[in-house]
């Protein structure tokens, strides 16, 4: 082969690979630009872009493997030049979905703290309404520059080096098989990292303790690629055998011989169960938290039964919703509620009412066919969905949808009239991303951390008023509220990331005209899980055991004292004292608290292990 020809060859395939680097790097870039102040040692970014060219050099292994193929075929059957523009085409389609990676994993991390995933797609593509609901100002113009940014980079990388190099040269048959043959093991060793016994995977760009610094270093398209590839047939959280998992769970599950300590007045109590969206204890002063943010909902705590350290089950709305109503874990990169044909199957609070026949409603200004909840909640004995499309088109809304304090009075309307006990479910909306308020910020609207303390604040001056009202009924005598939220928060502090149990720390009480005296006023400061909200509403109007395997009642004598989370790549376990978080993609150990010895963290995260392990394995079965 001539060494021209070889030069030629080189410079192709050189090229064509610098043109798909210099995409990942802009990518990067605007990431770490993006989620400056995450990253904790500055020097970590120069780190993450070394540790990254595993998964780089993968990634454009990957998108050349086409290219390559017709350049060989060329060489061989074709043997002339053809029209550059079939790789024009190929690359250019290949751009534009990295682009659209590119812009919605940057409002995606600040708002999730997790990168874009098949769970996210499915979620945005599910209600394009609720994503446009999220997106505000600042975020268009970001991503306009963005845009521009990145094909104005493409064009000119393009066309300055992968047009000039993608020259065709002449070949023999024999030489054209060594380059078929060195580029097809150059491009198979890139793509699998190596000839190790393990693939290649994030953990192997892991290099940091800081979260932010790791998820630099992870190519955000090879990530995402891989992971819409998953199936949700085969177990994320496969760490032992199916026996092993149910020995280390089955200590911390319910144990329906326990005695129940009865704290309400009467067996028929009415229930309103209030949802909070995204309430952290970062603004409760009850709870540790910043003051004068919620002081309505403090005072309220404070009349009732107060739970202190009360941690959701995962990070979204998705899966608080039906940790909630049914007791079930976080499935971590799968969400049950997404499967119709799934959480039907599921156990469901509302039937157990429906069943004993109270007048059961769900009460939400947005579109409640968002997330499924509307299927979820016909399916789960919820005779009566309010929603956004039942209020006119004149009613105040903000970007979500109708304002809470509107669909609070109309709860109230329809409550006076029911002539039956009644479970109703209310669940808020305004103090959800954007953060956006027709009127006034109490705190300001400089940034997203005091928009967020002003729709909090919205929320508790809402509730506060809204239980103010109910109290003047006749039917508050006979009522329990239960508060709970359905996530926590990164705002307002933005300290605490995915793998931080503070980010699921979340308000849970419970007070109003049914509860007995005595307990009113309490403070019980063990750790619980909001999944336990599903059989103590049971077991307020049933003394049989409650069908929520996961769930255990808050009142009941010897219950563990220990909460589980999740979100799509961390998972981890909390217990009086004691706290450790596990990253799936970077295989180890993230965070642990109260922890002093290897073996400690060995046993409590194994635990955890088998917990989520269990969880998984029985979404698969439903």
């Amino acid at each position: 082969m001539k060494k021209h020809a070889w030069r030629s060859h080189i410079l192709f395939l050189l090229g064509y690979f610098f043109y798909w680097y210099v995409l990942f790097l802009f990518d990067r870039t605007i990431f770490a630009i993006s989620n400056w102040s995450k990253l904790e040692d500055k020097s970590d970014v120069i780190q993450a872009y070394l540790y990254g060219i595993r998964l780089d050099a993968s990634l454009a292994s990957y998108l050349m493997a086409v290219p390559f193929l017709f350049y060989v075929i060329q060489l061989l059957f074709i043997k002339k030049p053809i029209s550059p523009w079939w790789l024009r085409g190929y690359t250019l389609f290949s751009t534009v979905i990295l682009a659209a990676v590119t812009l919605i994993n940057i409002p995606l991390y600040s708002a999730w703290g997790e990168k874009i995933s098949k769970r996210a797609i499915q979620l945005g593509m599910g209600s394009l309404g609720g994503v446009w609901s999220s997106v505000d100002l600042g975020m268009l113009l970001g991503a306009l520059i963005t845009v521009i940014l990145f094909f104005t980079l493409a064009h000119y990388t393009y066309h300055g080096i992968v047009v000039k190099v993608a020259k065709y040269q002449p070949q023999n048959i024999g030489n054209t098989l060594v380059v078929f043959i060195m580029g097809t093991v150059l491009l198979f060793t890139l793509i699998r990292g190596g000839y190790g016994r393990a693939t290649l995977n994030p953990s192997a760009v892991y290099f940091s303790d800081n979260t932010a610094a790791n998820h630099l270093a992870v190519n955000t398209y090879w990530a995402f690629f891989k992971d819409t590839t998953k199936s949700a047939k085969k177990n994320p959280y496969q760490f032992m055998s199916d026996q092993e998992s149910r020995d280390l769970v089955t200590p911390l599950l319910p144990n329906h011989q326990d005695s129940i300590i009865q704290v309400l007045n009467t067996d028929r109590p009415n229930i309103v169960l209030i949802l909070l969206e995204g309430m952290v204890a970062q603004v409760f002063t009850e709870l540790g938290g910043e003051k004068d943010v919620t002081p309505n909902l403090g005072k309220l705590m404070q009349e009732g039964v107060n739970f202190t350290q009360a941690y959701a089950a995962a990070d979204r709305s998705d899966k608080g919703i039906i940790a909630v109503m049914s007791g079930f874990p976080s499935q971590g990169p799968e969400s049950i509620i997404q499967y119709i044909s799934k959480h039907e199957k599921l156990p469901g609070i509302g039937q157990l009412y429906d069943s004993l026949g109270y007048s059961t409603s769900f009460y939400h200004g947005g579109q409640s066919q968002f997330y499924n909840i509307k299927s979820y909640m016909y399916a789960h004995g919820v005779k009566r969905v309010v929603d956004n499309g039942n209020f006119d088109l004149q009613t105040k809304r903000n970007s979500w949808g109708v304002y809470d304090h509107i669909v609070a009075g109309r709860l109230l309307e329809d409550l006076d009239q029911e002539r039956k006990t009644f479970f109703s479910i209310f669940y808020t909306l305004v103090n959800h991303e954007p953060y956006n308020l027709d009127g006034g910020y109490h705190f300001g609207d400089k940034t997203k951390a005091d928009m967020y303390r002003s729709t909090a604040y919205y929320t508790d001056t809402m509730v506060g008023n809204f239980v103010e009202r109910a109290k003047k009924k006749e039917w508050y005598s006979n009522t329990l509220f239960v508060v709970v939220s359905d996530h926590g928060n990164m705002y307002p502090q933005e300290k605490y990331g995915l793998e931080h149990p503070g980010r699921y720390h979340i308000p849970l009480f419970i007070f109003g005209g049914a509860l007995k005296p005595e307990w009113r006023g309490q403070k019980i400061d063990q750790i619980v899980s909001q999944l336990d909200v599903a059989s103590t509403l049971w077991n307020f109007v049933s003394k049989s055991p409650s069908p929520f395997t996961y769930s255990t009642n808050l009142f009941a004598k010897n219950r563990p004292h220990a909460a589980f989370y999740n979100s799509n790549s961390t998972f981890g376990i909390i217990t009086d004292g004691k706290a450790a978080t596990y990253d799936i993609n970077g295989a180890k150990v993230v965070f642990t608290d109260g922890i002093h010895t290897p073996q400690e963290e060995d046993s409590l995260m194994n635990i955890a292990k088998g917990y989520f392990q269990q969880v998984f394995r029985d979404f698969q079965n439903y």
